[in-house]
């Protein structure tokens, strides 16, 4: 076809030529020119793998000039290996380039000549395994599951089989140094951590994120200035999955499980010129039934401990969760250097539980006194909705950049509970109770924020940011009660209360990088923090504040400074760093109201509480081997008037405990860390971790001991092994084991379990995934609490054993000009064009 139409119009040139007069001849010239030009050239083939003739897919095909080093046209070939460059001049040298990742580059020549050689087969390419980039992609990969920089270390993800349908709660039982308590609380070396989902901070819980949304989690142990200094328990940044890839692709996942789990996901990136379009879709349901006891011994004295009366109790509970979770991110890039996003995010949720409480009292000679139980139900719902809008800018000079983000999240709960309470003693008579809450709270929050990277030379660097944030939240709870089965409900003004809280943080930060000698690098930084927080108790016309600094004598504790060291020497990488960061005690810690209460405990606040002033200091050393590698780390903190929780005995009721909390006098904490991951034979994969470390408490618990001191060491560990069975077939089994943890009126008991998981990817579309989550049902959480009023062993769990099996089916088309290439084949018809693989280089 080509062929007969150069004919064509070498025929019309010539009647062209023939006819015009030598005034005309340039006008002709440029007519020729002109048709020449409109025939266009290509050259198709097939990149195969030089030892094991497979198919090279993706591998980028570029076209350039014999002898210049523009580029005319490109492809990326298809995952059978074949590609097709077209639109390229009919005649004429050309050069074509392929690349791959732990590929050589190959480079031949070839000509294009009309008529006879328009459309060249050039044959099928094979490329040569580079063996020195696959050792470093492989350096680089180890260092992506444990790797240390200047201030954060990387834990990822995304090939972690028991986490498959899962929430961020099970991603965080696996993140060496991470545990999880029987509320789906995470703790990071026994503090609790701040959650930063994209490095920012976030409203959501862990279990209100979805794991396959995952990439990685990055671990801030020691936060550098650029974070907010509250983050006295470190910070675990969620780095959620980010399309990067031109064309379109995305997942969709259905799992089901024993107690009536089952849910699904939706994802779809699309990436086309300027715009970058991500959405997702998650839906998590499940019904958990847990048992759990109690037993408390009161004592009639501090000194002797004699028995004056015990309390049995045992409770079976029954939870159901559900979660929604939406997303919907853009990307438009005004240019090469300015992009603006804009992210939403849309949560909603509800939470029923039965919990069924049995209980007896008894006498020192084990008489019963009264015994009964106790059903209580409690529910809640919550919608979330965040929006942000974030500006991104950089420049000529490479690794500078100003970024500026604006977010708003608001945040609605309905909220209650129903507790029955019937109690017999022990002539048989009954006396019943009945209470009910109901509640509802709303919160709006904004924060801008704004960080300037400024590279000054090859090693040296300057950072600057401020930050703005703001809460009001409402929360209005009804309390009534009901004493006998025919009374009717009056509110109960002691247990209701109906409270806004305004909370404010205004602050600045300047970062400085270089290297001194030895080749040691630094970064110093200093962060200023001002802090308003009110919390104002509308029906009671109570009100608790504070304002920080609120005078010059307190300035200097509204500073927090940061300074890190380290030095890398060939795969060696060795830092210390130093911060100081502050923990404000928050509404419940401070209001001197009933927040919950039961038979035998309640909850007060404490309003002369003060802040926690944390300094901590922490040595690292980071190995990359062969096969594996190390990271150590020491860690050491000096807590200042640390905030603690205690109970202690009604001074009215001393089978009634008041819990609360207060400012001990000082704490210490230090510790070492170690994880290692190593490869056996190609196929075994195995990550250890282990946290040691020794606490020192001194607190108060009641007047008569106001000077308490608790100390000693504890321990976590936790393996991951994972071996790659022939035909993409993987087992991986994760373990974890928790000692026992001093608290300054008691100690935990030891938590262990393990869970296995089984992949089996067919082809490159489909995945398989059955785990067993907890294998001998041992995850128990419970505490022993031991002081000079009372000894209570109490133990329950967050979730039973259960079974759980996933399908994931992944699609997607790399394909920079997806919509052009789409309306190319709706306007020419042309089936073969509107399916290439290619690449838009123009």
């Amino acid at each position: 076809m080509k062929k007969i139409l150069f004919s064509f119009l070498m025929l019309s040139t010539s009647l062209l030529f023939s006819q015009g007069s030598p005034s005309g001849g340039g006008g002709n010239n440029k007519a020729f020119m002109k048709a020449m030009s409109d025939i266009k050239g290509s050259v198709y083939g097939k990149v195969i793998d030089l030892k094991t003739k497979k198919p090279v897919e993706y591998a980028s095909v570029a076209v350039l000039w014999y002898n210049k080093d523009s580029i005319l046209n490109g492809a990326l070939t298809k995952e059978n290996g074949e590609f097709k460059v077209d639109k390229l001049p009919a005649m004429g040298g050309f050069r074509l380039r392929v690349s791959q990742i732990g590929y050589k580059t190959l480079i031949t020549k070839f000509y294009l000549k009309i008529p006879d050689n328009i459309d060249l087969d050039i044959g099928n390419l094979s490329l040569e395994t580079d063996e020195k980039v696959l050792k470093e992609v492989e350096v680089v990969t180890e260092k992506s599951t444990v790797g240390l920089s200047i201030d954060k270390r990387t834990y990822n993800v995304d090939k972690d089989l028991s986490v498959r349908g899962g929430t961020a709660v099970d991603v965080m039982k696996n993140v060496p140094g991470v545990t999880v308590d029987a509320d789906g609380n995470v703790q990071l070396r026994n503090l609790a951590p701040n959650i930063y989902i994209d490095g920012r901070p976030t409203t959501l819980t862990l279990q209100q994120i979805p794991a396959d949304q995952i990439d990685r989690v990055e671990i801030i142990t020691n936060p550098s200035v650029k974070y907010d200094a509250n983050a006295t328990g470190g910070i675990l940044n969620i780095i959620m999955k980010k399309n990067l890839k031109p064309g379109y692709n995305g997942m969709a996942m259905a799992y089901v499980g024993t107690g009536d789990r089952y849910g699904g996901m939706f994802n779809l990136n699309v990436k086309e010129g300027k715009w970058n379009v991500s959405a997702m879709y998650s839906y998590n349901q499940s019904i958990n039934i847990t048992k759990g006891y109690s037993n408390r011994t009161t004592y009639t004295d501090s000194v002797s401990k004699n028995p004056a009366n015990f309390l049995k109790q045992n409770n079976i509970t029954n939870s159901r969760f559900i979660f929604n979770f939406g997303r919907l991110g853009i990307d438009y890039s005004i240019n090469n250097r300015n992009t603006i996003s804009l992210n939403t995010n849309i949560v909603g949720g509800a939470f029923r539980t039965f919990d069924d409480q049995v209980y007896s009292m008894m006498t020192a000679a084990q008489t019963v006194t009264n015994s009964g139980n106790r059903n209580n139900y409690q529910f809640a719902q919550f919608q979330n909705y965040s929006e942000q809008l974030q500006y991104k800018k950089t420049f000529p000079k490479q690794g500078k950049e100003l970024t500026a983000d604006l977010n708003y999240n608001f945040t609605n709960s309905n909220n209650g509970y129903v507790f029955s309470t019937y109690n017999y003693d022990n002539m048989g008579n009954e006396f019943t109770l009945f209470q009910s809450n109901g509640g509802i709270s709303n919160a709006h929050q904004y924060v801008f924020q704004s960080d300037f990277v400024n590279p000054l030379g090859d090693v040296r660097k300057f950072e600057a940011g401020v930050k703005s944030y703001y809460k009001n939240s409402l929360t209005v709870n009804t309390t009534s009660d009901a004493i006998g089965s025919t009374s009717t409900y009056t509110v109960d003004p002691y247990m209701s209360n109906n409270y806004v809280i305004h909370d404010m943080v205004n602050a600045a930060y300047a970062n400085y990088n270089d290297k001194i000698f030895y080749g040691i690098h630094y970064q110093a930084g200093l962060r200023f923090e001002q802090s308003y927080y009110k919390g104002e108790i509308l029906d009671k016309n109570q009100s608790f504040s504070y304002n920080y600094p609120s005078n010059e004598s307190n300035l200097l504790k509204a500073f927090f400074p940061g300074i890190y060291f380290s030095k890398k020497a060939g795969t060696n990488e060795f830092q210390v760093n130093f911060s100081r960061k502050i923990q404000r005690p928050n509404f419940f810690q401070l209001m001197p109201v009933v927040m919950f209460a039961d038979r035998q405990n309640y909850r007060i606040g404490n309003p002369s509480l003060k802040p926690e002033f944390r300094n901590n200091a922490e040595l690292n050393y980071n190995k990359i081997f062969g096969k594996g590698s190390y990271l150590g780390s020491a860690y050491f903190s000096y807590i200042e008037q640390p905030i603690t929780d205690v109970a202690y005995p009604q001074p009215n009721n001393a089978n009634v405990l008041v819990n609360t909390t207060i400012n001990g006098s000082n704490s210490i904490r230090y510790g070492t860390e170690h994880t290692i991951k190593y490869t056996f034979f190609k196929n075994l994969d195995i990550t250890l971790n282990a946290n040691g470390f020794y606490t020192y408490i001194n607190g108060y618990i009641s007047p008569q001991y106001p000077n308490v001191t608790r100390e000693g060491f504890a321990y976590n560990a936790k393996a991951i092994f994972a071996y790659r069975f022939p035909k993409q077939i993987t087992l991986q089994l994760n373990g974890s084991y928790a000692s026992p943890l001093v608290l300054l009126i008691g100690q935990t008991q030891p938590v262990y379990g393990m869970d296995l998981s089984l992949n089996y990817m067919i082809g490159t579309k489909w995945v398989i995934n059955g785990s067993l989550i907890d294998v001998f049902n041992s995850r128990n959480m419970g505490t022993v609490y031991d002081t000079p009023y009372y000894y209570q062993d109490l133990l329950r769990r967050r979730e039973a054993r259960y079974v759980k099996l996933s399908v994931t089916y992944l699609f997607g088309k790399m394909d920079a000009s997806i919509f052009k290439r789409a309306k190319q084949m709706k306007n020419s018809g042309d089936q073969n064009q509107g399916n290439q693989d290619g690449l838009d280089f123009k």
